[in-house]
């Protein structure tokens, strides 16, 4: 007799049934999230250990796809905006974003600051939502965008709140003194409950993190001001941290009844 669901009798294996061109593929998307610059085929296939024909093949699917793209002057794939826009389709982003916009959009006028919401995925840190200061001087990043987790501040306090073996994969490729040293503001995040910190990105920029908890105090995202020193300021570096930590705990609130 025919299954209800038609489902194919090797789908019984359970767990243990495989589809290696997915394996492939997800593994491909994976790589090539955490490089800025792209990968090649052959850069991939090393990183893998696969053949380089075994990757072109998921490479061509995955273009065709529009997963990843193709950078003609170097001959490096990397990743569209096409998975992120399928996310925050996802209800639990979706309302994440739903809610924090108006509550960024506040904060930026109030502290006449840029603020973004981000969270972590893999190893990267994505930009979920930005609000842009009205000041004619302002530093922005657009959504979308994806940068290495641990070169962030909203990375890094997403970091302190994660669970433990999630801090070790985001630490697995740094020097065991960098890792300690990781360690260490993850600790004071705690503590403090934020991050105040000279950009170890751009100078003269001072980040603003807090990160937005879940009912059982896993991290969602975070919430950051990379506040910009400038003529005509309202507000001072600690007064605009005290209104990032007031939005994120709202935010957080939200979530955690929603």
């Amino acid at each position: 007799m025919a299954k209800d669901n038609d489902m194919p009798a090797e789908a019984e294996a359970g767990p243990n049934y495989t589809a290696p061109a997915v394996d492939k593929a997800f593994e491909i998307i994976d790589l090539v999230a955490g490089e800025l610059s792209g990968l090649s085929v052959t850069d991939m296939a090393q990183r893998l250990g696969r053949s380089t024909s075994q990757i072109y093949r998921i490479v061509v699917s995955l273009h065709r796809l529009g997963l990843l793209r193709r950078n003609d002057q170097t001959d490096r794939y990397e990743l569209t905006l096409k998975l992120f826009e399928m996310a925050t389709r996802h209800p639990p982003l979706q309302k994440l974003i739903y809610h924090a916009t108006p509550i960024l959009e506040r904060l930026t006028e109030e502290t006449d600051q840029s603020c973004h919401l981000a969270t972590v995925t893999g190893t990267s840190l994505v930009i979920l939502a930005q609000a842009d200061s009205p000041m004619p001087m302002h530093y922005t990043v657009k959504v979308g965008s994806r940068f290495p987790a641990m070169e962030t501040s909203s990375g890094v306090v997403i970091a302190a709140f994660s669970a433990p073996n999630r801090q070790d994969m985001l630490l697995a490729e740094f020097s065991e003194a960098e890792r300690a040293q990781f360690r260490a503001r993850f600790e004071a995040i705690r503590t403090n409950g934020h991050e105040r910190r000279g950009s170890d990105v751009t100078a003269g920029v001072i980040n603003l993190s807090k990160a937005v908890l879940d009912a059982a105090g896993h991290p969602l995202a975070a919430i950051t001001i990379p506040f910009l020193p400038q003529r005509r300021m309202r507000m001072e570096a600690d007064a605009v941290l005290a209104k990032v930590v007031a939005a994120t705990d709202q935010l957080t609130s939200i979530m955690q009844n929603a």
